[in-house]
């Protein structure tokens, strides 16, 4: 049977490896939308009756301290763009010096540079004239005129020997300082941390973990036995996952470390029992028989709170990435259940040894002398406990701010962050926002649809202080720029539209830059906005009183909707995180309602609600004291803690239903040292956010051992021992 099990292992964990190497990874920032899968479809229908999709591009960002303002400046620009253009593997280049600028003449249309660069004169009028072009310079030059951008339509990115060469050219002569924003390297970069990350910190936490068990046990046997059940049990998740084609995203980082914890925290309480009862027992069989009374039950209660919470999860996610999330952690659950269930205890007999250290004297003692000094108070203790559970709980729910989950996926000392914060900050934002106008019977070229759109704009910089507002209105009024000679006064909406204007206007749309704003039949658009950085709680005030705006403008004849796919993650955030919460809720509750049918005691059952609870708030609090953005992720992270709370007080819970009124403390003293020992983990992840949790488990764990222990053990028996018992056999 054990060659069984062994060669059953081992065959999983090869399996393992390969399926984890073979598991896509969802690199794209955009497909972390947490919008219902429902919104999302939506969305992607009406936008693709706008546009016919993007070519792919990278940016080049020319910095430039002191200013892109002379003529020769924009001469260096114009050679730099020619490197580009002449280069393998990159289309069209466009930079503000080779826009061409449309005009209307007397007999036909003509066009001529943007930027004379061959006429000092003509130039220097053009730039005077900078600020009646912003619909223009906000594409390519900041605001500040540090920066301008040059756009390489490219389906393979900027290759390695052309960004080589480029700096040989060596424009730093000039004062230029060059800049990439490259999308595909951004995902790549990502994958590379995401995949590093999800390797490195669970190779470390297994590592610091190994190393605390065997400081405890001094036993090869038992770490060789932990390190393998515990790869069983993420190769066995790995496979689940490959089989159902889950891609693997920023949420799963947790993944292996729930796993680690629920096998860990099994296995020790198994080994344990085997060491305490194998010296009683004639056969193998009775040592297992007599494992399994002791852990039968906890095992399959701490399993089933932690599958509770993720149920909820699954139940309330309507997005295929929360969906797979809660899917695979409910998957890692349960083999860590039957793993240890039925393969960890037969694997048990008398004579192997996965204990070996005895002198836990002093562990005992030390418990017995702080249980009995609280014990005398227990009256203060508890109402003390109660008090400052109260005010915690109070602080947490009075600054408690859920944030935008974008902020998640910022890496610590990445290369290619400073092009791409630079273009967030000066050209286009953080964040993007659409408005859907349908338009019911006619076209969008209508003058009081037009003047609504106009006062919604007006709105829109009102309260966001866009970067930038791209819409049917701009449309309009380039072409009435370009029906009067090219004139930038003229860049405005004519007071009326005449029929050959609004004809024309169908007809010019997409060389206007109506591609992705206006649909064919002119029936339908949208305003595409961007902005700064904001917090959510401001950023959903902000899009209520939009969204209000919208409904008195909305009539029978056209209907303006809030949309994007910014806004709509971001409001699922905000929905999703609250369902967290409730997860977690159900599951404490879940713990305490079964402690009241088991023990037919409400004030135990009450107790373990708030000792179980209070750790989980007490982290909150940290989180919000250390300024960390509360995000879907950070909950998640925050479910593993939870996790390490429940299964201890359950397995306290259920040993007090023993006729002895000794506690086995010693699985859980070890569990707990070990547990916050391998969360330090965390503080070398690549992610900023996740950095300080490897404190905040060490501070939370810490803490949930002494409420386990002492604050629980005074709401369940006054008699509670200590002290080992006569089966313990030196353990």
């Amino acid at each position: 049977t054990n060659q069984f099990i062994y060669s059953l292992v081992l065959i999983t964990i090869s399996l393992g490896i390969w399926s984890a190497f073979h598991l896509p990874t969802e690199t794209d920032i955009n497909a972390y939308n947490l919008a219902s899968n429902k919104d999302i479809s939506a969305y992607k229908a009406f936008t693709d009756s706008l546009s016919k999709g993007k070519d792919k591009y990278s940016i080049v960002i020319l910095e430039k301290q002191t200013g892109w303002e002379t003529l020769s400046d924009f001469r260096v620009l114009k050679e730099i763009t020619s490197f580009w253009a002449s280069q393998s593997g990159i289309g069209k280049v466009s930079s503000l010096v080779d826009l061409d600028y449309p005009k209307q003449g007397i007999l036909r249309s003509r066009t001529v540079p943007f930027l004379d660069l061959e006429n000092q004169n003509r130039f220097e009028k053009r730039v005077e004239k900078f600020d009646l072009f912003q619909d223009i310079l906000q594409k390519f030059l900041a605001e500040n005129r540090k920066y301008t951008l040059a756009f390489l339509e490219t389906s393979e990115g900027i290759s390695s020997q052309s960004a080589e060469a480029f700096e040989e050219l060596d424009f730093s002569n000039w004062g230029i300082e060059i800049h990439y924003l490259q999308y595909d390297l951004i995902q790549k970069e990502l994958e590379s941390y995401l995949q590093k990350d999800t390797i490195l910190l669970g190779a470390i936490s297994l590592l610091l973990i190994l190393s605390g068990f065997y400081f405890f046990t001094h036993s090869l046997k038992g770490l060789a036995l932990i390190t393998l059940l515990v790869a069983f049990n993420i190769s066995a998740t790995f496979i689940a996952m490959w089989l159902l084609n889950m891609s693997f995203t920023m949420h799963m980082i947790t993944i292996p470390c729930i796993i680690i914890v629920l096998s860990f925290t099994d296995i020790m309480h198994i080994l344990y029992f085997q060491n305490a009862f194998r010296s009683g027992c004639e056969t193998d069989r009775d040592l297992r028989q007599k494992i399994i009374s002791e852990v039968k039950k906890p095992l399959l209660l701490t399993s089933l709170t932690n599958i509770i919470g993720f149920v909820m999860f699954l139940i309330l996610a309507d997005n295929i990435h929360l969906l797979n999330y809660s899917l695979a952690s409910i998957i890692g659950v349960a083999s860590a259940y039957f793993s240890s269930r039925f393969l960890v205890i037969r694997l048990m007999d008398r004579e192997s040894l996965y204990i070996r250290r005895t002198n836990f004297q002093w562990i005992h003692a030390v418990h017995q002398t702080v249980f009995q000094y609280l014990l005398q108070r227990r009256k203060l203790v508890l109402s003390t406990f109660l008090v400052i559970n109260l005010l915690v709980i109070s602080f947490v729910v009075s600054t408690f701010k859920i944030d935008n989950a974008d902020k998640d996926f910022s890496i610590s000392n990445a290369n290619l962050n400073q092009g791409k914060e630079i273009v967030e900050a000066e050209f286009f934002g953080r964040k993007q926002a659409e408005i859907f106008i349908t338009v019911a019977n006619g076209t969008i070229w209508n003058q009081p649809i037009l003047d609504k759109i106009q006062l919604i704009e007006n709105e829109i910089t009102e309260i966001f202080e866009p970067l930038y507002i791209n819409s049917p209105t701009l449309i309009v009024k380039r072409y009435s720029r370009y029906t009067s000679g090219g004139q930038a006064e003229a860049f405005f909406v004519p007071k009326k539209l005449g029929k050959r204007f609004t004809r024309d206007l169908a007809k010019y749309k997409t060389s206007l830059g109506g591609e992705g704003i206006i649909a064919t039949q002119s029936d339908q658009a949208r305003i595409v906005f961007g902005f700064g950085d904001q917090n959510l709680e401001t950023l959903r005030g902000k899009y209520a009183k939009i969204r209000n705006l919208l409904a008195q403008k909305s009539s029978s004849e056209v209907s303006f909707e809030l949309a994007g796919l910014q806004y709509l993650s971001d409001e699922a955030t905000y929905s999703f995180s609250n369902k967290i919460l409730i997860g977690f809720g159900v599951s404490v509750l879940f713990s305490s309602l079964f402690i009241l049918f088991l023990l037919k005691s409400i004030r135990t059952s009450l107790g373990l609600l708030f000792v179980n609870l209070f750790p989980i708030f007490v982290a909150l609090g940290l989180i919000i004291l250390l300024e960390i953005s509360i995000t879907p992720l950070t909950l998640f992270l925050l479910s593993i803690l939870l996790g390490v709370c429940v299964d201890d007080s359950i397995y306290l819970v259920t040993q007090s239903k023993h006729k002895s009124n000794a506690i086995h403390i010693l699985p859980i003293f070890i569990t707990s040292f070990v547990l916050s020992l391998g969360f330090l983990s965390l503080s070398f992840s690549s992610f900023t956010w996740v950095k300080p949790f490897g404190w905040i488990f060490l501070i939370g764990i810490a803490l949930a051992y002494f409420l386990d222990i002492f604050i629980l053990m005074l709401f369940l028996d006054k008699d509670t021992s200590f002290e080992e018992t006569s089966d313990s056999s030196g353990v």
